[in-house]
Parts: C-alpha cells; structure tokens; sequence
C-alpha cells in the first residue's frame, strides 16, 4: 500500500508553482507539436507525487509513486494516469501533480503503471486553484477538478493532436493567414462599430468602445472592478439584438485579448451565453471557446483541449467555466453574479465569485463583476476598497409606480386600470411585457372547504397547478389525485394566484386581437420581433426584443417580496433590474403594485442606498456576507464532534455556533434518519481555521471513526455522516 508524503499539501504547492513556469523541451519541432503537451518532465527525478481521483475526503492528498523507466522520457505534470492502490491488482487513476528527488516514505514505492493520455489535462495553474478553493471550503480538491476536467474522448483527442501536427511550412502559412485574418478582423471590428453607433436606434452607452482598452489596461495590471451595466438592448453589426450589457462584455473581452492575454467570460446560463456569443462574433471573434453544460461530451472535451493550447483565448461559459486553463489570464469577466444559477451545486458548492476572486489573487488577473443590480457579496467588496466601484451612474429605463396604496387583490383583472392603459398605449407601435412570479396555472391550491393551504401529504410541500384542472405537489411533483385535508377532510382544491399560463388565458380575453406570447421554464423564448405581441414571462426567462419593449410591467410584487429568504428584497431588485433593462431607450416599465422600501428603491433609482442599508442590517445580525457561515450536517453524535474540534485544542475567537436543531425527517436530504444541523458563523479572517478544522472532522467521520464507535459500516454513502457547506446562500432561509 502506497503512503502520503507527509506535508503532502505544502508540497504539492511548492512542486506547483515550480511547474508553472518549467517545460521540458518537446523532441519535435514546435510548428509539429500541440502546444496542450508542453509540460514539466521528470528529468531524472525518480519519485511523482501522484492525487487520486477519488471523491474520498481522506484520500485528498499527494500518493508517492516510483517513475518507471520505461515511461520516464514520456511522462508529465498534469497528465493522467493510472497506479496500484492497496495492491498491484486494484489500479486507481489520479494526476501527477510534479516530481521530486526521493520520497519521505522509507518502504519500496509502487510504480506507476501506466499513462491514460499523453495530454497534460491539469494545468499547474488549476491545480493551485483547485487545492486553494477546496480548503477554503472545507473540500477536496478531486472534486473541484471534476468539474474543471472534462471526461476525456479518445476521437476528440486524436483529431486535435492531428490538427496542430501541421507540417512546419502549412503551420508558417497558417500563422500569417491568422496574423493577416486578425488584422482585418480589428479594422472591420472598429468599422463596423462606428457604423453601429451611428445607426442603432440606442443612445450612447455608459461604457463605449473608446474606454474599452483603457479598462483592459487595468485588468491586466491586475485591478477589481465592478459595474452597473446600463439598460436597453444594443444592435450589434450583424442587425441581431443584443442586451447593452453583453455588447460591453464582448468590447472589453476583444480588447484584453489583443493585448495578448486570454480572457474568461463567466454568465448564469445558456442565453446569456449565447447574447454574448452573438456580440464576440460581431464584432470580429469567431475562434471563442465555448464551455457549456449544454455541449455533448465531444464538443466539450474539444473545448477543453483548445483552451489547454498555449495560445491566449477568449473563453465563454457558466460557472464551470471559471476552472477552465487559460494561458497567460489577462482578466476575468463576470456577469451578474448574484444570480443563484452560479452557486454549484455539488460538493465544496464553491460559488463562481468566490473562485474567481482567488484565480485572481493567484494569477494576478484583473476582475470584471458587472450587473443590473449588484450582489451584497459585490457591494461589500466596494464599500472596503477591494473592488473598485464605477464613477459615472448607468442611464436606466424610466420606472413608474401604479399605485402604491393599491394591493393586488384590490382591483378586477390580472391588472390594475392604470397597468392596463399601459400595455394599450404600447401595444400600438410594438410588444410589451409582463413579468410574472411563477409558472404554470396556479401557484397556490387551498381546500375548497375550509380555505387552509393544501399541502403534499408525502413531502409537505405546497400544492399547485401546473397546468388547469392537474393539481401537483411544486416540490416533489407528486399527483395530488387522492389529497384530503388534514384540518377539515375535505378533498376538494381551490386554485388561487395567477401562474404565466392562468395570466395568459385572461390576457387573450382581455387584449383581444393581438398576440399573447409565454416565455417560462416549459415555453422557453430567446427572442421576439418588434411586432406588437404581449409578452407573459417569469422571472429570468424574458425574451430580447427587437429594438426593446415599449412597456415592462412588473407583477406579483408582494409575492416576490414575500418569499422566505434572507436575499428576498436583494433578488427581487436584480430580477425587476434585469427586466427594465429589456425597455427600449424610449420605452419605460411600470411596477403595477406593491411598496416598501425595496419597491421604493427600485422605482426611485436608489438602490445602492438600499444595498447600504440592507449591509449594515446584516451587520448588526452577523448575517452573510458581513461574516462568513458553515452548515454542519449529519447524525447527533457526528455533528457534536465536529463542533467539538472548533473547540480544541483552543476555542477560536470570533466563532459562533448557533443550534443543532432537528431536520425534519421528511426533508429529502434526511433520507428518514434523524439528523441535525448546525449553523457556525465566523469572521473572514477566521475561515482557514474554521475549513481546517472542521474537515479534519469531515476526514475522521468519512475513515469511519465515528462509524466504529456506533457499531456502524464507516462510509460517506450512510445517512448519518458528515456534511459541510461553507457560504451556503440558503443557510437562513425559511
């Protein structure tokens, strides 16, 4: 059995950053070799320091294996490979993340028995990241790499190693073809954004093309800045519309990579993704690399091994795509970062912000954080001078308010009369919105007999209409066919509130004679003509329109508002921020009900005072992001012993421990057992003691220490054991 080197973790970054900037000479010449294969070789070294891919907490160090002769002249850092594990039969894979002289292990070391690719798939870089990330949350590395490596396609791999084989004559005509298609590509580029500028229908924006390449400067000098993008779409060259925003992403992005540097343009999903796709190729980059959920695994995989080239690149994609190689990072460039669709959601559950902002402190690259409506998490960093705010305000789409003192169900119609006039007066010259709070019918079913609130009887979640007439439970989904209420024993369900499609019945009766489009999660839309159309759509899901909306109307304020969450007040700005910016540059948007002082803010401008306001509250009641929260999860006796390390051999200062409560055993993550949470929050500075200990805890519980004391199998597959979330955004929630 193979042995960790002791100080595995220090060594491993010391070994890291000597990879970085070493290369073994490659035997062909260089117009006849990938760039992706230059890697640090063993030169002599006769030991590698080896991570196992395994997703075992107490596996997540360095494995010291004998170099073989036979592969010496082949191997490389941040290739794949396979060794022996617990015996010369059972092969395990791993990376090899460098090489040393001789090992602290004195027994006789297993060799490596064989070399998966040839490719370098880590780069020393992204393992720095990956080891940096994980123990800041209380995480392994291996699983940060499994969402930074793409699972390897045998074809993919071959027809790129074939392609950058080029024979040294076709790869110089090749490299002048390219310098000369760059050239003009820049000229048009500048071309065709003046005429753009002169000919869109929008005004001039709050980030031109001119100040592109003076905010590249500062990026790649490595300074943090954030941005409120103005609102209204842009037409791009091509005549497709785009949002303001991603026309302004993909300037800044063109001019940090003709500085030379590689740029890594981060959104939420797939239709911001393609909003900035549109504007790279329109203005003149078309060899973007694009990392997408929705490729298949070859297209991916292909991705992968371009961004892996020694080459600065422009690469696209969701919150994956903040792992992926970059050579020489000039800046990193995120949009709106409070959407939630950038938390991960697999174990650590690092956040894009979070591992972007340590990429830059490793790499020195600048960073980008633009939004309609800024995240607490961004806002803090202003306030203490870690990011720099912007110096000029946005131009923002002209906001109404309705009636304040008028609630929802005060007024006949899915709108009030005023909202109504509205959506006429716009309808005349082109399409109008409606934003909603949910999909499908009806949000919300209560018992026709006594009015309480139906609820799953297998989960207890709330019930719904999906579509008219189909009662389903909104959390598991279960048929609510034989439902009986628990208060009364009635079995019949009311239907109350409006879902998109509920609110599209009555839109067709009430504006008859034009068209009544849905946009949802079922009825995705990316896109609408300027042709008058009424346009219902929920939260996130609005389509551009061709030369923006003549109106927006915001619906459903109070529910928003009212949802049981700490970021309720923060989100609902960021989603009426980003439907407001769809209005066109005459256009205006209107907020059909509610009040408050987030509605206030939202329809005064104010919204940075509010975000003020909101952070000193939290402040007060040491709410994130004012400090920095960990949930502990797992069986009684697993928790009580994780806590227990936050207390020897010292108790940390600034630490606080709130709970452990019960899990309702009907919550899924309960799986029935009795478990229990805890909630640990602590200061910034505190985070590396806090991660250290409590995956100590985590390593111990998962080696089945815990296990062996309760007459238990060990294993992380048992209810029971130990869970860690650190920055969890739902900690608080209701």
């Amino acid at each position: 059995m193979d042995e960790a080197t002791p100080g595995g973790d220090a060594t491993a970054q010391s070994h890291a950053a000597d990879a970085v900037g070493a290369s073994a000479a490659p035997p062909e010449a260089a117009t006849e070799r990938c760039s992706c294969l230059d890697a640090e070789a063993p030169n002599g070294r006769q030991v590698a320091e080896v991570l196992l891919d395994s997703a075992l907490p107490q596996l997540d160090h360095l494995f010291d294996y004998a170099v073989p002769e036979e592969l010496a002249g082949e191997l490389r850092v941040g290739q794949r490979v396979r060794v022996p594990f617990r015996n010369q039969q059972r092969k395990a894979f791993g990376y090899v993340i460098g090489f040393a002289e001789a090992s602290s292990f004195g027994g006789e070391l297993s060799p490596i028995a064989d070399i998966v690719s040839p490719v370098p798939q880590l780069a020393p870089e992204i393992w720095q990241l990956a080891r940096a990330v994980a123990d800041r949350a209380g995480g392994s590395a291996g699983d940060i790499l499994r969402l930074a490596i793409p699972g390897r396609q045998v074809r993919v791999e071959k027809q790129h190693l074939a392609s950058a084989g080029a024979e040294p004559g076709e790869a110089a005509a090749a490299a002048e073809a390219a310098e000369t298609a760059e050239a003009a590509a820049t000229a048009e580029t500048a071309e065709a954004a003046a005429t753009a500028e002169a000919g869109a229908q929008t005004t001039a924006p709050h980030l031109p093309e001119a100040d592109a390449q003076a905010i590249a400067v500062q990026l790649t000098s490595g300074e943090r800045l954030a941005f409120t993008a103005t609102h209204s779409p842009e037409r791009l060259p091509t005549g497709e519309w785009v949002g303001g925003w991603a026309a302004r992403l993909a300037h800044l992005a063109l001019a940090v990579h003709a500085a030379g540097r590689s740029v890594i343009v981060v959104s939420p999903d797939y239709r911001d993704q393609d909003q900035l796709q549109s504007a790279l190729a329109a203005f003149g980059a078309h060899d973007v690399v694009r990392v997408d959920a929705r490729q298949s695994n070859g297209e991916r995989y292909a991705s992968f091994l371009r961004a892996l080239d020694r080459k600065p690149r422009i690469i696209l994609g969701n919150r994956s795509a903040v792992y992926a190689p970059a050579h020489e990072l000039g800046a990193i460039l995120m949009w709106d970062d409070g959407d939630p669709v950038l938390a991960e959601p697999l174990a650590p559950y690092v956040h894009a912000r979070d591992a972007a902002l340590v990429r830059a402190e490793q790499s020195g690259a600048g960073l980008f954080f633009a939004a309609h409506a800024r995240s607490a998490e961004i806002e803090r960093l202003a306030l203490i001078g870690y990011v720099k705010d912007q110096e000029n305000p946005p131009r923002r789409t002209r906001v109404f308010h309705a009636d304040a003192s008028v609630a929802p169900d005060a007024f006949a119609g899915r709108v009030p009369d005023f909202a109504a006039r509205t959506i006429r007066e716009g309808l005349r010259t082109g399409p109008v919105l409606v934003q909603v709070a949910t999909p499908g019918y009806a949000p919300v079913s209560v018992c026709g007999d006594c009015g309480d609130l139906a609820r799953c009887t297998a989960c207890g979640g709330p019930i719904g209409f999906r579509v008219a007439g189909r009662a389903a439970c909104r959390w598991c989904g279960v048929h609510a066919g034989g439902w009986a209420c628990t208060g009364c024993g009635g079995n019949r369900l009311a239907e109350r509130g409006m879902g998109s499609a509920r609110t599209v019945e009555q839109f067709e009766k009430q504006f008859r004679g034009f068209r009544v489009l849905l946009s949802d999660g079922d009825h995705p839309r990316e896109r609408v003509d300027a042709r008058p159309a009424l346009v219902v759509a929920t939260r996130g899901a609005e389509p551009i329109a061709a030369g923006g909306y003549r109106a927006v109307i915001l619906l459903d304020a109070e529910r928003l508002l009212g949802l049981e969450h700490l970021r309720a007040g923060e989100d609902c700005l960021r989603w009426w921020e980003n439907a407001a910016a769809l209005a066109a540059p005459d256009g205006m948007c209107l907020m059909a009900s509610g009040g408050g002082p987030v509605v206030q803010a939202f329809v005064t401008g104010r919204i940075d005072e509010w975000l003020h306001s909101e952070l000193r509250d939290r402040q007060a009641l040491r709410y994130p992001p004012a400090v920095r929260v960990a949930s502990v999860t797992g069986g009684p006796a697993e928790v009580d012993r994780a806590l227990a390390a936050l207390r020897a051999p010292d108790t940390l200062q600034g630490v606080e421990v709130l709970g452990p409560t019960p899990i309702d055993p009907k919550d899924p993550a309960a799986r029935g057992a009795k478990l229990v949470r805890a909630i640990v929050r602590f200061e910034y500075a505190r985070g590396s003691d806090v991660a250290k200990r409590l995956r100590g805890a985590l390593v111990a519980d998962a080696a089945g220490a815990s296990s062996r004391q309760k007459g238990r199998a060990p294993g992380r597959a048992r209810p029971e054991a130990l869970r860690l979330r650190f920055d969890d955004r739902g900690v608080f929630d209701g």
